[in-house]
């Protein structure tokens, strides 16, 4: 056990900052003429007995992030509460394409403004709800607009090659080299929202690193979120939240739905953040949250989170911070300050006021006052949850490549039919468990095939518009001969699924080893 002694060092607060807040011809062309985030929060709608919707901003205080007057309040208001910082999202897409890039490069010329801020690439795609293209699905409920794309494709991701990388390194650069950037060691801060996601990932990191040495800069400090397993490409990691808890909570079974809202206690949520340890062996940073509800962008197909209230906020917020200081981390995350769309915001409303600021600052302040110093300790639970956790994924994704690899040599060898296969057993109309990247494959595969796929079921995938309808597992949906489940966990969901569907559910795998045994 680990007995160094470490110096105590209150982490600072960064606060995940949505610079979506201003009109732009993107979104006017996608989404309708003035359309902001702040159409999805003024016509959210309660669905359910003490469902608080729609927010409202303290005095009705829905700005403009084009306005200096308006950053510089939110400066201000930081300060006040403790926030030491933001931590920007930011889109750039192929080819060089900005989206939201407005008020960190308005923020580049206004220096007088004392915002500390860091960039989170948020470097998926953005899509309508029925691309086929995996990636960020932006408003659900608003599929107007006067331009239609065919693909569904909005912003497509393409990470490039070396030409990219250095054209995006130098887009970077002023802010990097500003002196209200965020950095570690002198080095800029930088997170990559889904690094697992960028298959070049060593060969940019690589290209940045020695750019910024080039540019006089001690190198860059990168963090990466939503890792499964530590990246030797990166710095560090940091688990995102609620998203990582919602997970959990989903796959222990401990949510409720009301009214088809998938709905999560706030308590239970945060009670899973600070059990969470860090990536084995590598730095980790953690994320609190201050509420979620994405109902205002997804409808009844939304998930939230009940019984928040400042209060727990604060003793939980207490608890990571009391953890980030024994781990030695210098930052710990808020998500977030301003996202309304998704109900997680820091900035005064009109039912809470200042309480969860008020929060911050009560939780650094407490935090700060204990003066002993911290025994790093090792914490061998964690190590044996997260050893536990690295040889599930281990086992995932070797299934997954091996499912690839014969799905491939059956297609090389002109042998891929999943309508024989079906057809054997009788089957005529499906439905695919699980519409991620396996499952959009294998409705475009089937649909090649002529096989009728009634629908989809998935927890989290957004519609494919209204020619095929997803269902949230919970739901009630129609009889079909069969539902093909796309998912590592076949024998777990198809369980989950006994008490309310009777007919045949297969993995994909077993059709494609019947398919290999008949070659």
């Amino acid at each position: 056990m680990d007995r160094k002694m470490r110096e105590k060092t209150v982490p600072k607060v960064l606060a995940v900052y949505l610079p979506q807040f201003y009109e732009n011809e993107d979104n006017n062309r996608w989404w309708g003429k003035g359309f902001t985030d702040w159409k999805s929060v003024k016509t959210a709608e309660p669905y359910f007995t003490g469902h608080q919707q729609p927010k409202i901003p303290l005095h009705d205080n829905y700005y403009d992030l084009s306005q200096k007057r308006t950053m510089e309040r939110q400066a201000e208001l930081a300060r006040e509460y403790g926030i030491s910082g933001f931590s920007f999202y930011h889109y750039y897409f192929k080819d060089g394409k900005k989206e939201l890039e407005l008020p960190a490069e308005n923020l580049l010329k206004w220096t007088d403004i004392q915002m500390p801020f860091c960039f989170n690439w948020a470097s998926e795609s953005w899509i309508r709800s029925w691309s086929r293209i995996s990636g960020n699905v932006w408003a659900e409920r608003y599929e107007t607009g006067e331009e239609r794309l065919d693909s569904g494709v909005l912003a497509e991701q393409d990470y490039g090659t070396y030409a990219d990388w250095v054209r995006h390194f130098e887009y970077l650069l002023p802010f990097f080299k500003d002196n209200r950037y965020i950095k570690k060691d002198g080095k800029p801060v930088f997170i990559f929202y889904s690094p697992e996601d960028i298959a070049c990932l060593k060969e940019m990191t690589e290209c940045w690193r020695a750019l910024a040495v080039k540019e006089g800069l001690p190198g860059i400090y990168l963090i990466g979120a939503r890792l499964h397993v530590p990246s030797e490409f990166l710095d560090a990691g940091m688990i995102y939240e609620p998203r990582n808890s919602m997970n959990q909570l989903n796959e222990n079974g401990d949510l409720e739905v009301k009214n088809g809202v998938r709905c999560f206690h706030y308590q239970s949520i945060w009670e899973t953040i600070t059990q969470t340890g860090p990536l084995f062996e590598y730095r980790t940073y953690f994320c609190g949250v201050s509420g979620y509800d994405d109902t205002p962008r997804r409808g009844k197909s939304g998930e939230c989170l009940i019984n928040s209230s400042p209060a727990v906020f604060e003793k939980y917020l207490i608890r990571l911070l009391q953890k980030s200081i024994q781990l030695g981390n210098e930052f710990l995350f808020i998500n977030a300050w301003n996202e309304w769309g998704e109900g997680m915001y820091l900035e005064p409303d009109e039912r809470e006021k200042y309480e969860y600021l008020e929060a911050v600052r009560n939780a650094i302040d407490k935090v700060s006052g204990i003066h002993s110093p911290v025994m790093a300790e090792t914490h061998w639970d964690d190590l044996k949850k997260e050893r536990e956790g690295l040889y599930y994924n281990l086992k995932k994704f070797k299934g997954l490549f091996d499912l690839l690899d014969k799905w491939l040599f059956l297609e090389q060898e002109n042998k891929c039919s999943f309508l024989s296969v079906l057809a054997n057993r009788g089957i005529e109309t499906v439905a695919i468990y699980g519409m991620a990247s396996l499952g959009k494959h294998l409705l475009i595969q089937l649909k090649k095939e002529k096989v009728q796929v009634s629908f989809g079921i998935d927890r989290y995938v957004g519609q494919f518009g209204e020619d095929f309808k997803i269902y949230r597992p919970e739901e009630a949906f129609p009889e079909v001969d069969a539902i093909i489940i796309t998912a590592f966990d076949v024998e777990a969901i198809e369980a989950r699924l006994r008490h309310k569907y009777v007919g045949r559910i297969l993995g994909v795998g077993e059709l494609i080893d019947e398919m290999m045994r008949g070659q």
